[in-house]
């Protein structure tokens, strides 16, 4: 291998013109002298997390850029990666969901959802899953919630239903976003299951644990507290993409590279673990734009001493995004540009990338292509000035997969070979 890789993923860094940004996007908007330059010296492009129009979550968007196969990325469930990311003590059979704490408001017909995140209650959300441990569900049916980040839980279902294991074949509880106004949904088993007993008395569990969590959140003293100062009481639990823990395939760890993350997200820590890559972490990484980049970049420079590629994933920029702050994601870009700009980056190949569109007027992600960069010294160079969605687009790498820009970095790292390509599984 000739040169060593720094992939840094901003989190729903793509997005659309913008009113409050004079027509811009965010990242047209930012003042981004240190990527501009590498894109005037380098190549660029544009690309799709998974395919054209598709929108990705953050878990298939960055298991993409990590290694996952594509067959394997739309399969990958949210629950297993968050519980591997707290280290969460698991049994044989355990069906874990990630969750919200939300702010809801019951009704004669189920629970109106006022906030998704509970106004992203942070510190709080400890006390609260002590108190949702152990829930009796259903005849030797469990339930137990685990904090992750800020407003972010695992649920766990734990036990049997006469006998038989608990089935990870059930639906959501959570709307999501786009759908919010339709309330706390009722799991069911999944469309595209086959009639099943298990998966029927599953999601009846899960539906018991939406009732009785919310009569004991709705009581509890954190959120009388909250309400006392005004702030969005976590009186809901919202759930969803529910699986079991499975090994997961890896391009990267096949054909032999030693592979860190750092993040200060659970979910990317859950991945990388499930992927068996060094990960870094600090108290001072959040999933907001207040995080220490500056930490976050040196952390990820210094983890090149030990391994042959890193990723460091930013959060701030989609978190932004789903706030609706255009102007927030733009000075948070701009920030991170500074940063970079720190960094000794002649040696390595660099690679800036996103995992998905985030629109900041609707708060949701979207199927928007991404840019892409890849400063590869002594390599080609094509005609782009500047690192954004418009100048991209005319960008030698031109319009390509999360699959084939992992690909083209690691020919630039001199890591790959046809011979070690199988892994990837090529799809036409």
């Amino acid at each position: 291998m000739q040169r060593k890789g720094l992939v840094f993923i901003l989190d729903g860094l793509g997005d659309r013109p913008c009113p409050q940004l004079n027509g811009k996007t965010p990242l047209e908007a930012a003042a981004t002298p240190t990527m501009d330059h590498l894109a005037l010296h380098n190549q660029c492009g544009m690309m799709d997390p998974l395919r054209p129009g598709l929108a990705a979550d953050t878990h298939t968007g960055v298991g993409m850029l990590f290694g996952l196969p594509p067959k394997d990325a739309l399969r990958l469930r949210r629950g297993p990666i968050e519980a591997a990311g707290i280290n969460l003590e698991l049994r044989r059979g355990d069906i874990l969901l990630r969750a919200n704490f939300a702010t809801v408001e019951k009704q004669a017909r189920g629970y109106r959802i006022m906030d998704r995140r509970a106004g992203r209650i942070s510190d709080e959300a400890a006390p609260l899953c002590a108190a949702l441990q152990d829930v009796p569900v259903a005849p030797g049916i469990t339930a137990s919630l685990h904090a992750a980040t800020q407003h972010r839980a695992v649920l766990r279902l734990r036990g049997e239903a006469d006998g038989e294991p608990l089935s990870a074949q059930i639906s959501d509880t959570d709307p999501g976003g786009h759908a919010m106004q339709r309330g706390i949904l009722q799991a069911a088993p999944s469309p595209s299951a086959s009639p099943d007993a298990a998966a029927a008395r599953t999601a009846q569990a899960l539906n018991c644990f939406t009732q009785r969590a919310h009569a004991i959140l709705q009581k509890h003293p954190v959120n009388a507290r909250r309400l006392a100062q005004g702030k969005p009481p976590a009186n809901g639990i919202i759930a969803r993409s529910a699986g079991r823990h499975q090994p997961l395939p890896n391009l990267l760890t096949d054909i032999g590279l030693k592979v860190a993350a750092v993040a200060g997200e659970m979910t990317i820590l859950g991945l990388a673990k499930l992927f068996d890559f060094a990960c870094y972490h600090s108290p001072l990484f959040t999933s907001l734009p207040d995080t220490d980049l500056a930490e976050k970049l040196r952390l990820g420079e210094q983890a090149l001493a030990t391994h042959d590629l890193v990723f460091v994933h930013i959060k701030g920029t989609d978190t932004a995004a789903h706030d609706k702050n255009p102007a927030l994601k733009a000075e948070f870009i701009a920030r991170f540009d500074r940063e970079l700009g720190n960094l000794n980056l002649k040696s390595h190949i660099i690679g800036v990338c996103a995992d998905h569109s985030t629109d900041s007027l609707r708060g949701e992600h979207n199927g928007d292509p991404v840019p892409v960069l890849l400063a590869n010294p002594g390599g080609r160079r094509d005609l782009v000035k500047r690192y954004n969605e418009t100048d991209c687009i005319a960008g030698a790498l031109s319009r390509i997969t999360a699959q084939d820009f992992l690909t083209v970095l690691l020919d630039a790292m001199g890591a790959l070979a046809l011979s070690n390509y199988a892994p990837m599984e090529m799809e036409g």
